[in-house]
């Protein structure tokens, strides 16, 4: 590898790059802790698009630097015909480094999808066959695949957002929005009432909170503290009922 130093002010941090992995706070701790005590470890160069001076991989390694005050880094400049090829690139490199969490599945299927969408030799495809690619390419199973598609395609913004930051497995999200599916009649076939239950609280609860704090936003002047507050203790005595 021919690797060279670079001024770190002349890198540019972009999407999509920047949130295709997105950096993992303990693990920026210790890079950072290291770095400040023994420099930076050139074993280890930020990958750069020369045409676009755009961090390709290496977003981590480039926060610490800039956190310890760092003024050049070492670099690996690389030249990509498109930002489709730099994408599959530092996907690939990541893929290579780590077992992908589920939230980590989710936004690389939303990425790679996209990416296809652009290319005419997977249009003959079938969705089998592209979820078998899929599982490969991510390392997991075909059914997992098959639910994170089903997640992305039919389940309501709370359950993705569930997904993505980690609150939520895929399994979990795409047995709720199968219940609610259910119960919406899009689906055919007896609902779990346990799962049931729990998809009509999600649900019930996010647009409760969607509608009061749209209401915060217009203003509470028509309502007075004292109302909201007993309101809130019906609530409370529902639950504890």
């Amino acid at each position: 590898m021919n690797i060279s130093t670079m001024p770190i002010t002349d890198l540019k941090v972009e999407k999509p790059f920047s949130t295709l992995f997105p950096v993992g706070q303990d693990t920026l701790e210790g890079i950072r802790l290291d770095m400040e005590s023994n420099g930076y470890d050139d074993a280890f160069p930020i990958i750069v698009w020369e045409e676009k001076g755009i961090v390709v991989d290496g977003h981590t390694r480039f926060t610490a630097a800039l956190a310890v005050g760092l003024e050049e880094v070492p670099v690996l400049i690389r030249n990509f015909e498109n930002e489709d090829d730099a994408i599959l690139y530092a996907f690939h490199l990541q893929r290579n480094r780590r077992n992908l969490a589920d939230e980590d599945i989710l936004r690389c299927l939303q990425v790679l999808d996209a990416i296809d969408d652009n290319r005419d030799e997977d249009a003959k495809q079938t969705r089998r066959e592209k979820i078998r690619e899929r599982a490969g390419e991510l390392g997991t199973s075909e059914s997992k695949i098959d639910k994170a598609k089903k997640v992305m395609e039919h389940a309501d913004e709370s359950l993705r957002e569930a997904v993505e930051t980690g609150d939520k497995s895929i399994n979990q999200a795409f047995n709720e929005m199968q219940e609610m599916r259910r119960e919406s009649g899009e689906l055919k076939g007896r609902t779990t009432s346990s799962l049931a239950c729990g998809a009509r609280y999600s649900k019930t609860l996010g647009k409760l909170i969607e509608e009061l704090t749209r209401i915060r936003d217009e203003g509470w002047e028509q309502i007075s503290i004292e109302k909201a507050l007993l309101d809130v203790e019906t609530l409370k005595n529902i639950i504890e009922s």
